[in-house]
Parts: structure tokens; C-alpha cells; sequence
């Protein structure tokens, strides 16, 4: 089934131009998975007692419209298949006249968290979310695997403090896109993002960001000490569409 979540764009969410930030578009989407899985009985308090969580691997998503503060939007989310530990799921945000104004693909990881490995989705999961392939989104919205550019320049570390961090312990999935978004260009409007995330990052881990900008794209990627990525991202302009 597809579930619905509706929202009014807050003042909180938006930017100088009124426009709604790409942490708030996370955030939407993230907000309505969550919604999901709770109002079918599978949400926080039920995953905690059976020791497991969805964990999301990477997302791509592509905005046709900036929204601004005080319109009226509604997130759509369905799963349209699942894969031994893997699930699929797919957004859709309209406006208030029903038009599309951002798509979304991603893939979540179903996590045992006490162990710390991935598990088979269990049949009743599945069964309660339904698989839908019919609902496929049809338009290509960038590979899942990102290639970082070769050169950028590294920044300085920060740490991961407890105001970052979700019910699961680890660094909240938008907040990664927020920190990555303050090494943007300033004005810059996103008309795609692609992420994948690689590794948890927890309280008090030191994150090094490496910055690049390569053929009219951004590029932020977090890296632990050793140099191995904990996330990675690619920011693409309106003015540069092409993946």
C-alpha cells in the first residue's frame, strides 16, 4: 500500500529564499517512512523488542520544484520490493494541485542491532508493508554506488555530538546531509542528491569531510580517521541536471 503524510512547509524548514532546505526534504521523507512503519505496528517499540532496525543504505532523490514556506505538500511512500536483507523504498512529494515536486529511491537495511549485522526481512514485514513493483518509478534517478572524484580538499574534523544521534544511537540519517550541506556553495539550489551511507557514525566519532567539486557537481564525503568513508554525496545544481 502507499501511505500518505501530509505537511504545511515551516518557517523552521526553510532557507534565506524561503525555499525548503534539502536537511528538511530528508527529513520529510524520513518523517513519513517512520509514520509508516508506526501506523501498521511495526515502528520503534516493536523493532527495539525484537532487537533489529532499518537502517538506510542510500537514497537518491530528484526535486523538479523548489516549495516554499507555507505551502502545502504530500509524501507518498510505498515499498515496491524486498530482497533478502534488503527493502525498497520509493517517495513521491506533490504540491497541493497534485503535481509532482521530488522522487525518491532508496534502500534500507533491515539490522540485527544487537549483533550488528544485516538479517532476512522477516515474511510478516514484508506482508504488512506489501511489495508493490507496479509502482516503480520509471525515471532514472542515479546510480545507487558513488564514485568520489579523485583530488578535493580536506576540512577540518568535528565530532559527533549527542544532538546529532536518533533513537538507534548513530548519526540521524538527515543530519549527515545537513553537515554536508554547509560546505556547499552558498546560494546553491540542489536539483538532485544522491547518498550512501557507508558506516554508523556515533557519539563522539571524528569525522574529516573531503570536499570536491567536479564537472558543475559537489561532492562531501565523511571519513574516518583511517580515511575509509562513513558517508558519501553528491549535490547536483539546477543548472546541472545530467547524472
Amino acid at each position: 500500500m502507499k501511505y500518505i503524510y501530509d505537511g504545511r512547509i515551516r518557517f523552521s524548514e526553510v532557507d534565506e529564499n524561503r525555499n525548503m532546505t534539502i536537511y528538511s526534504w530528508l527529513n520529510y521523507l524520513q518523517d513519513c517512512a517512520t509514520f509508516h512503519g508506526e501506523d501498521i505496528g511495526l515502528g520503534i517499540s516493536h523493532n527495539r523488542e525484537i532487537g533489529c532496525a532499518w537502517v538506510i543504505a542510500d537514497l537518491q532523490l530528484h526535486i523538479f520544484r523548489n516549495v516554499c514556506i507555507n505551502e502545502e505538500i504530500r509524501v507518498n511512500t510505498w515499498a515496491d520490493k524486498f530482497r533478502g536483507v534488503i527493502g525498497h523504498r520509493c517517495f513521491s512529494v506533490e504540491d497541493k494541485d497534485g503535481n509532482i515536486v521530488g522522487l525518491a529511491n532508496s534502500n534500507w537495511v533491515f539490522m540485527d542491532m544487537v549483533k550488528q549485522v544485516p538479517v532476512r526481512v522477516p515474511d510478516y514485514q514484508i506482508e504488512a508493508y506489501g511489495s508493490h513493483p507496479e509502482w516503480k518509478i520509471q525515471e532514472d534517478l542515479g546510480k545507487r554506488k558513488i564514485r568520489m572524484p579523485d583530488g578535493g580538499e580536506m576540512r577540518k574534523p568535528f565530532y559527533i555530538l549527542e544532538s546529532h544521534l536518533d533513537t538507534n544511537m548513530h548519526m540521524n540519517n538527515a543530519q549527515y546531509v545537513r553537515l554536508a550541506g554547509k560546505y556547499l556553495p552558498g546560494g546553491l539550489t540542489v536539483s538532485h542528491l544522491r547518498c550512501e551511507w557507508v558506516r554508523q557514525a556515533r557519539l563522539g566519532d571524528r569525522i574529516t569531510p573531503r570536499v570536491t567539486e567536479a564537472e558543475g557537481k559537489w561532492y562531501v564525503e565523511f571519513l574516518t580517521d583511517e580515511g575509509e568513508p562513513y558517508f558519501m554525496s553528491e549535490f547536483t545544481p539546477v543548472e546541472q541536471t545530467t547524472t
